[in-house]
């Protein structure tokens, strides 16, 4: 149940007439002492016009909503309507009812004024609908600008793990937005200094969001935690939210991928791609004067079936690179085509990290051989990395080679096209075909 919400609301609409019933108790003439009108519940009266006819009703109301009586010594309901929101003591800050044509339909609608303090007070509105009765309307009332306590919530705010940001308005309207900055809902709001009441355009949702001690904003319902924001930046990993799962683990052994590999001779004859098969070992990742150093091995066997026939010298190739598992980045280097020493293969690379800026640095040697057990080609990849200490998104992915020589040749000159890309935005590689090994 929320709490009370002592804000204040402008009532706007061109066609509402400035009639308004005082809040005292009606009796009738007749009445007689078994009369319920003697009760003291009632706090206004009216006449309500229908498509039949016109109804002269006493009004009575609790927290949730208001209740239309006949003026008739036996107490019978004509109609009612409830309130959006509980409203503790409702009784005592009632001030008016309308029962006005407020949409120009000619019958009868509903408004009812809330008055808790000077310039503090709440309008409700619901318009007759010949289907379903008296119906909340929303759209007919905005917060009034002297609501003192808007200011204080003004700005952007961000729910804690749940990658949604919600901003407020110095116009009392709101909005909740992805990390795309796409507006996924609005509305308007009410504030005070325990928090502030949220009114969802297009429906009658209602949600409230308490104010922390410290300030921040809760939201019971579903135990969020909303913190203030300078700008909407996700703290969702990136890899997460494209759906790309660490699928190949370090130190369990080989792991399949599927056309991880070609082969060919001279400048493309003899195309065709095969299968592979990864594995990573670690061996050694310890952490001294603030940076963390890793030393592991990637290790790709390519089996006797998976190259195309040959007479000549024939070219293997296989793709695999370092990315940023919170940011999606790719660590650029320069494709290597033999065996290489680590001081050939010396890269620094730049990602934001917990806000600031920080360096990757790594060098790694390659070794090719030939006919080693089952295997045609064995190739390892043997790296030593250098990390901020307590990172951890590094990921070594094997990737699959493209179906045909020249987008592969275009394909390994990536590092020479861009130094500074997202695994999701390249567009020659099909990122969910991928072996993903988390390195930290």
């Amino acid at each position: 149940m929320m709490n009370l919400i002592k804000k204040s609301f402008a009532f706007i609409s061109a066609t509402i007439l400035c009639l308004n019933l005082t809040a005292c108790i009606y009796l009738s003439d007749d009445t007689t002492g078994d009369d319920w009108r003697y009760s003291g519940d009632i706090v206004a009266s009216g006449t309500i016009i229908n498509a039949d006819a016109s109804m002269d009703v006493l009004v009575t109301l609790d927290d949730d909503g208001a209740y239309f009586y006949r003026d008739e010594p036996e107490q019978i309901l004509f109609d009612s309507v409830s309130f959006p929101m509980t409203i503790p003591d409702a009784y005592l800050y009632f001030n008016d009812i309308s029962f006005d044509d407020i949409d120009g339909d000619g019958l009868s609608d509903v408004s009812i004024n809330f008055v808790y303090a000077p310039g503090d007070s709440t309008s409700l509105v619901w318009l007759w609908s010949t289907k379903n009765g008296f119906v909340f309307c929303e759209d007919l009332f905005v917060p009034t600008t002297d609501n003192n306590y808007i200011s204080e919530y003004v700005g952007l705010w961000e729910y804690v793990d749940k990658n949604l940001w919600f901003r407020v308005y110095d116009d009392a309207t709101w909005e909740f937005l992805n990390d795309q900055e796409d507006v996924i809902e609005s509305g308007t709001l009410l504030a005070d200094e325990t928090g502030i009441t949220l009114f969802y355009d297009g429906s009658d949702n209602v949600l409230q969001l308490d104010r922390a001690v410290s300030g921040d904003l809760l939201d019971a319902r579903s135990n969020g935690v909303l913190v203030p924001a300078q700008t909407i930046k996700s703290s969702v990993p990136y890899f997460t939210q494209n759906g790309l799962e660490i699928n190949a683990y370090v130190n369990k052994g080989t792991y399949l991928l599927k056309d991880g590999m070609a082969s060919y001779y001279n400048l493309g004859q003899n195309y065709s791609t095969g299968d592979c098969y990864w594995e990573v070992i670690k061996n050694y990742d310890q952490t001294h004067n603030g940076i963390r150093e890793i030393q592991f091995d990637a290790v790709c066997y390519i089996p006797h079936s998976s190259l195309g026939y040959f007479e000549q010298d024939y070219v293997t190739v296989v793709s695999a690179e370092l990315y940023d598992f919170n940011s999606g980045k790719r660590f650029m280097t320069s494709t290597t085509y033999s065996e290489t020493g680590r001081g050939e293969n010396h890269y620094v690379n730049n990602i934001e990290w917990n806000g600031k800026s920080e360096t990757i640095e790594f060098a790694y040697s390659t070794e090719w051989k030939r006919n080693v057990s089952d295997w045609e080609h064995v190739l390892t990849k043997s790296y030593v990395v250098y990390l901020p200490e307590g990172y951890d998104g590094l990921v070594f992915v094997a990737e699959p080679i493209q179906d045909n020589y020249k987008d592969q040749a275009k394909y390994m000159q990536l590092d020479s096209i861009s130094s500074d890309i997202n695994i999701m935005d390249i567009d020659l590689l099909n990122p969910y075909g991928c072996l993903f090994f988390k390195i930290c």
